[in-house]
């Protein structure tokens, strides 16, 4: 019995240093915040922040529910977070156009020579999803062909690698799905492109560049892109298993925290990792940019493997980071609508004077 007084004082004391933290602004925020996660099936971690200053974090739930002895989710848990990934590719695709190694309106047979709708697709289409390619990852059967993509499937399952160039191989034989530039369509496959296009113009592994141009640069010391190399596990049918290695480069391979996406929105917005003048570029856009889309007031993704799932926006104006990351399958518990139900509190509709 005393054992639980202490719990609940100890919660108490928490609570009240996380709201005086937050300061008087978003006192009613954290609050709310709180008191819905709480009561919620929530398991993940919360960040919201102002700049580089916190507002509220918090993790809930256990980091791996099967384990005997296992940590409680938190600000510095590592998560899959899938398609984030892809804004992150994108910096270092415009890292290379800043330094004029390469354009955004190059065609892409100047990379692979060998795939015959080449000469009809840019670098900036790969970007902005406007290629026309299939998806490898969401449409494998027909991308890879029914058979191939059955050995893809058991790979995944026993969680091993595929070729690395597995999916380049079956791109040159796969049709397009529309024709190039005219229309948005969203493909994993053009962003697993954009990061062999990065190691042909820079003649480093993807995951070297990667680590040095952009986790190092953003301090952001607890990400990495090596295959289920996370703290936190997430179970779907009861199994534990990811995108197979190889298969998410460049398009969703990358695994972080909550802190260190706060890191990356700061640095990424700031001119850290590229310039202000190629960030206002990557952005310029009424819906899909440079791997990210575009709302009037923010820059958004949201990310989902099969056991992790996670969202990220950061608002331009107030320079406010939402974030929120799950060790749960999207089925059972969607990191979007998490962070719109937080986002209604964070900016809540101004009341009418008569009501």
């Amino acid at each position: 019995m005393k054992l639980n007084r202490l719990l609940v004082f100890s919660v108490f004391i928490f609570s009240a240093f996380l709201f005086s933290a937050c300061g008087k602004d978003y006192s009613e925020f954290c609050s709310q915040a709180e008191d819905y996660l709480s009561n919620s099936s929530f398991q993940g971690t919360v960040l919201v922040a102002q700049g580089k200053k916190i507002i509220y974090e918090k993790g809930f739930g256990l980091e791996d529910e099967k384990a005997k002895k296992s940590k409680e989710n938190s600000p510095e848990t590592i998560y899959e977070i899938g398609s984030i990934s892809k804004q992150m590719t994108a910096a270092c695709v415009m890292q290379l156009v800043e330094k004029n190694k390469i354009s955004l309106d190059d065609t892409i047979d100047l990379f692979f020579p060998d795939f015959q709708y080449g000469n009809q697709i840019t670098v900036r289409m790969l970007l902005n999803m406007r290629s026309g390619l299939l998806d490898h990852i969401n449409g494998p059967e027909e991308f890879f062909g029914n058979k191939l993509a059955k050995q893809v499937s058991k790979k995944e399952l026993s969680g091993k690698a595929v070729e690395r160039d597995l999916v380049l191989k079956s791109l040159y034989k796969a049709e397009l799905l529309c024709t190039p530039d005219s229309t948005y369509f969203y493909s994993n496959t053009n962003y697993y492109l954009l990061a062999l296009i990065v190691e042909k113009i820079s003649g480093e592994d993807y995951e070297e560049y990667f680590d040095r141009n952009i986790l190092k640069k953003a301090e952001m010391h607890s990400s990495n892109i090596e295959f289920q190399n996370t703290t936190a596990r997430g179970y779907f049918n009861k199994k534990y298993y990811s995108i197979p290695h190889n298969m998410a480069l460049g398009c969703g391979d990358v695994n972080s925290t909550a802190r260190d996406l706060l890191k990356w929105n700061v640095a990424l917005s700031g001119g850290k990792i590229i310039s202000k003048k190629a960030f206002a570029q990557m952005i310029d856009s009424d819906s899909y940019g440079f791997g990210v889309y575009r709302s009037p007031n923010s820059i958004l993704h949201s990310g989902a493997t099969y056991v992790f799932n996670s969202y990220n926006e950061f608002f331009l104006d107030d320079k406010i980071s939402l974030i929120v990351l799950c060790n749960k399958p999207q089925s059972s518990l969607n990191a979007t609508i998490v962070a719109g139900k937080l986002k209604k509190m964070l900016f809540p509709e101004p009341k009418n004077p008569q009501e």
